[in-house]
């Protein structure tokens, strides 16, 4: 098998069905499967990819098991010497399956790809980043600079017009040769959402695999459609996996300093709650929510 193609997927029908869609229109000259790995979705995913894509390897779980456990059942069930760990809210543009595995044919110095992400508008989706710094934890409390600013981690957006090796690639379409997601010991289990990819990423650079970024082949992806009615919750999921990083990644030093950000920028996001409540501009569940949640990212 020359390609496995894993989605793990959560309450996203709609988005999964033209994935999986825009994924079997590709014309291509290789060996495939797609596996997909439903986190139990409560609408319907299941059974539509049953009828409409009977081909494809599908697991429901019985529970939520998360991205980076899905990820690695997946790729136990898989067989591909190449596997592509895409999101369900992408779709490919033609030829970018075949695309992707042949520039990673002729690339044997690289063994981490992506290509051009693009939002539903067209316009560029930063897809490609810097290893996570203490600067840019600071920045995710106090946001002083644009959010796709070179100061925040990302890479310039010429960049993107040109191959180059970025430190990490968003994990929304990821394709890493067999034997160096063997060599690492797949994805972390101990996430279970927000910085899987960083991690991955970060280990397979510490055992030597280079990763490549190329403009020439294009993948539209929708984004935050799993996470964005639970965005609550998923602030609590994001500082959580950011300090799992830290901690197995940089040490304690450095661990240590994050939660000292982490403290000076939830003191920052209370005292502006109590206000806006005060103010009357969220009303008392709100409040009592996020300061539940600030005590819960205090604690990770």
């Amino acid at each position: 098998m020359d390609l496995s193609i894993i989605i793990v997927s959560y309450n996203v029908r709609m988005y999964l069905l033209a994935c999986l869609e825009a994924v079997y229109r590709q014309m291509v000259e290789i060996s495939l499967e797609v596996i997909v790995v439903d986190n139990v979705s409560g609408d319907g995913s299941v059974e539509a990819v049953r009828a409409a894509f009977p081909q494809v390897k599908l697991f429901a779980n019985a529970e939520n098991i998360g991205f980076a456990r899905g990820n690695n059942q997946g790729v136990r069930e898989s067989s591909g010497r190449y596997v592509l760990f895409l999101n369900p809210d992408t779709e490919m543009g033609r030829g970018t399956l075949a695309g992707l595995a042949h520039f990673a044919d002729v690339h044997p110095e690289a063994s981490v790809f992506t290509c051009r992400l693009s939002n539903s508008d067209g316009s560029l989706q930063h897809s490609c980043f810097r290893f996570p710094s203490l600067r840019m934890a600071f920045y995710g409390f106090f946001p002083l600079v644009p959010t796709d600013s070179v100061a925040n981690g990302r890479y310039p957006r010429e960049y993107f017009d040109h191959v180059f090796g970025p430190e990490h690639i968003l994990g929304a379409c990821l394709m890493i040769r067999r034997e160096a997601l063997d060599a690492i010991g797949g994805w972390d289990d101990g996430f279970f959402m927000y910085f899987e990819e960083t991690d991955l990423c970060y280990r397979l650079q510490r055992h030597g695999y280079m990763s490549l970024y190329t403009p020439d082949f294009s993948v539209v992806h929708h984004g935050g459609r799993s996470t964005g009615a639970e965005r609550e919750k998923m602030s609590v999921a994001f500082y959580r996996s950011q300090a799992h990083f830290y901690r197995r990644n940089y040490g304690l030093l450095r661990f240590v300093a994050l939660k000292g950000v982490v403290l000076f920028g939830l003191l920052f996001w209370t005292a502006r709650s109590c206000k806006n409540y005060l103010q009357r501009r969220i009303d008392g569940r709100l409040l009592k929510t996020r300061l539940v949640g600030y005590w819960e990212i205090l604690r990770a």
